[in-house]
Formats: structure tokens, sequence, C-alpha cells
């Protein structure tokens, strides 16, 4: 029956409850939490700290979206580099190029398995038609035969020198950890925050035929088993807001494609 009765109406954009009793239920997270804010002041100054604790959670979940955009083109890069290392190796050593040495042999009291086995880097002096190069050894320390055979160098990766321009940070985004407030916190206001598990759905709701359209999301609070319809401005889960907002965009994307490829009815022809 709660269902039913929740269940919202795309005729009348209401619920059945709220039209027999012109207000919604609340559920046992909601009577818990209490009225919202009678006064002016106190809404205001509540919705502004909603607001910011949003905002500052939404940002946070960009940034971590766009680290992690960054982490692959990175890899991108990389895998770029040793794909070209590759592509060099196959196509053989040429005079000049930096390689490095497999040497099997290890020093007594060691093991092979934690014994560097590649060394140098060494560059090659001269190259011949029998798959062997000619490695420049003097002043390395190595006592070896300077001819070497291919199977036993491999190319060493040669990576871009690093930036050195400076970020010049504005006076008034220089800010010092050390010289700012310390949070407050009150625990009676902490004890009374419930944390959200998952947001499951969105919705668009007017509560009177004058007001506009308010966005509302179906929260599912830890802990209980009931979801909740809550505006945007009571949520306090920017991270999760993020990444429903994202999900929901493609998802409808998705859905414009399919009803754009989808062919008409036979009778409709």
């Amino acid at each position: 029956m709660w269902a039913l009765n929740t269940s919202f109406d795309a005729t009348r954009l209401h619920t059945p409850f709220y039209l027999v009793r012109g207000w919604d239920p609340q559920s046992t997270v909601s009577a818990m939490l209490g009225p919202r804010p009678a006064g002016v002041d106190q809404r205001t100054a509540y919705e502004w700290r909603r607001g910011v604790q949003r905002q500052y959670e939404y940002a946070q979940a960009w940034v971590k979206d766009l680290q992690a955009q960054a982490k692959a083109k990175r890899s991108e890069a990389q895998t770029k580099i040793w794909q070209e290392l590759s592509e060099r190796l196959k196509n053989g050593f040429a005079v000049e190029d930096a390689v490095w040495l497999y040497l099997a042999r290890v020093q007594p009291g060691l093991t092979k398995k934690f014994a560097h086995l590649w060394h140098g880097p060494f560059r090659i002096l001269e190259t011949s038609d029998d798959f062997r190069c000619k490695l420049k050894i003097e002043g390395s320390g190595y006592k070896l035969y300077p001819w070497v055979h291919v199977s036993r160098l491999k190319p060493r990766a040669l990576f871009p020198d690093r930036p050195t321009e400076e970020v010049e940070v504005a006076e008034e985004d220089d800010f010092d950890a050390a010289l700012l407030a310390e949070d407050e916190d009150d625990s009676d206001e902490a004890q009374s925050e419930y944390e959200v598990e998952s947001i499951q759905d969105v919705r668009w709701v007017k509560r009177t035929r004058t007001s506009k359209r308010v966005r509302e999301y179906l929260v599912k609070w830890k802990g209980y088993s009931e979801p909740d319809w809550l505006p945007m401005s009571q949520l306090n889960c920017g991270g999760l807001l993020y990444d429903f907002n994202k999900g929901a965009k493609t998802q409808a994307r998705f859905k414009a494609m399919q009803a754009g490829d989808e062919l008409p009815e036979p009778e409709a022809q």
C-alpha cells in the first residue's frame, strides 16, 4: 500500500496520497529528522550550508574523474613509447643507440632471482650483418668482449625532459593550511546526519499549480530499507549526485538513440 500511495502519477503530477490528503507522507527517516527550519534566517542558512557541502563534494567527484582521465592519457603515452621501442627492436639497432646488456653471470653469494641481470646502458659503436653489435665498454668499469649478439640487448627508453615552467599562484589563491580556521564539529548535528547509500531515481515535481518544477531524487539511506524522495537542496552527497547525473545523461542519450533507431509499427506504415 505504501508503494501504491506514494507512486508518482505522470498525468496529475502528484501521488494518490497527496491528492487525497493534500500533503506527502513522511517515512521513518523523515520523521526522525524532524521539521525543517521555520524561520527565514534559519532556512536560508540551512540551504546555504547544504549547497556549499553539495558543491564541494560535487567538485571532488569531478576532480577524481579528471584525474582518472589524466592517468588514462599518461598510460596511453607510456604504451605508445614502448610500442615505438618494440618497432625499433624489430627494425634492428643503429649506431649511437643506448641499449641494456643482459649478463647471466651472478656474483657468488647472490641468487639469480634477486641479482641485476640487465647492465648498462651502453652505446653502440658498430653493427654487423651477422646480428652482432659492438658496444662502448671503455670507461664503464666492465671487462667484457665488446661484440655481443642482439638477443642480449634491449633498447633504453628515452623519456622527454620534465617540464621546467613554474606555476605562478596568485596571492588571493595561495591558501596556507596552518592559517585557516579549524572546522567546528557539532556532535549533535553529526549524530543526526544520515549517510546516503545510493541514489536510485530522479523526478520533477510541482508542489502547487503556480510553483516551479523541483527536481527530487530517490535516496536510499544506509541501514534503512525504504527509500525517500528528497529535493536536491537537502542532499549532502555531492559525489553520489555527480555519478548519478553522469549515468542519467548517458542513459537519456542511449534512450534517444534507441528511439530514433526503432522502426514504426506495420499498422502505422
